[in-house]
């Protein structure tokens, strides 16, 4: 019994954290250029991550069928293992990154953790590789994706959209929404998915293959709760970070910045791929400034990628060794 409440303990932090450190992407560009002060931002963010959650789970919950679908748990107590050691993982390298200010993506450290986890427990044939071929290819897309995308966007805004300033600002904090909707679409899957898995472990009954939205209302409205509690405290320091240090964008850029991320997010929400929030509005960010010349602290840059890369090494080793700690304790 204790192991079910750590467990489920740890992913209501593990989506707390989630919130903290990765919706503040949603908000960085709006805060940055003034638009809107942070606690007000951040409370608009959190109305529209619920929205995203609840509106995403019924449209489309394919991202959530493949995080439940990672790694294969039999046993109640090797899986609840293998969850608890995995999301550690996440929640340790999040911290620890949210210390310097640095955006990481707890998508791909999630993932990491279960398999590094779920590998020291049952061994590579635990892992789903199918599944781990969307990981890879939502990595490409959110990353080269989004810098082809970037570009069609800037060339539409310079041919084709004529703004004012003042308008913009007023389509910046709809972009803000779309941001917190696709926030919540694509992230809140994800701990659905985890949920469904820590669920079916407690009931002893078969993962689904595939997910009814339906079976697990209760899931994805919590999920949503937890989620917008998160959110609407918001990671100040990584807002400024990303939002008004890293590159200098005007509004114009910083518009074009969010419709970029909230159009690669779509996509990958709508084929099952489970994408870094963080990664897609970051690499937006450079794409956008980069195209329109603007001055991009390359040290920040360098930084951010240095994070992105140590997030799947570092975080599978912390959940393969916690997993076999944990083993040892209990005896198995």
């Amino acid at each position: 019994m204790i192991i079910y409440i750590l467990t489920f303990m740890i992913v209501i932090i593990l989506i707390f954290t989630n919130a903290i450190t990765d919706a503040p992407n949603a908000i960085a560009t709006l805060v940055g250029t003034k638009v809107m002060p942070f606690r007000k931002a951040a409370n608009l963010s959190a109305i529209f991550n619920f929205i995203g959650i609840i509106v995403m789970s019924f449209v489309n919950i394919s991202v959530a069928n493949c995080i439940s679908s990672m790694v294969d748990l039999t046993d109640t107590k090797k899986g609840m293992i293998v969850l608890m050691s995995g999301m550690i993982a996440v929640i340790l390298f999040a911290l620890i990154a949210m210390k310097f200010g640095i955006p990481t993506s707890e998508t791909h450290g999630l993932i990491a953790g279960l398999t590094g986890a779920a590998i020291a427990m049952y061994g590579w044939k635990s892992v789903n590789l199918y599944e781990w071929k969307n990981v890879l290819v939502g990595l490409i897309w959110s990353i080269l994706g989004t810098i082809v995308v970037g570009y069609i966007i800037t060339k539409i805004f310079e041919r084709v959209v004529n703004l004012k300033h003042d308008k913009i600002e007023k389509w910046q904090v709809i972009g803000c929404c779309g941001m917190s909707f696709m926030h919540g679409a694509q992230d809140g899957q994800k701990f659905i998915g985890i949920l469904i898995l820590f669920f079916s472990l407690v009931k002893n009954v078969p993962i689904p293959n595939l997910i009814n939205p339906l079976d697990y209302v209760g899931i994805i409205i919590y999920t949503a709760f937890i989620m917008a509690m998160g959110v609407s405290i918001g990671g100040k320091k990584i807002v400024e970070n990303i939002g008004s240090q890293m590159v200098l964008l005007d509004n114009k850029q910083a518009l074009m910045s969010d419709i970029t991320t909230v159009f690669t997010l779509f996509i990958a929400s709508m084929a099952g791929m489970p994408v870094s929030t963080t990664h897609a509005k970051t690499m937006s960010i450079i794409a956008i400034g980069n195209s329109q010349k603007s001055k991009i602290d390359r040290s920040k840059v360098f930084g951010i990628c240095k994070a992105w890369f140590w997030n799947f090494p570092i975080s599978a080793m912390i959940g393969y060794f916690l997993a076999l700690i944990l083993r040892a304790i209990c005896g198995l």
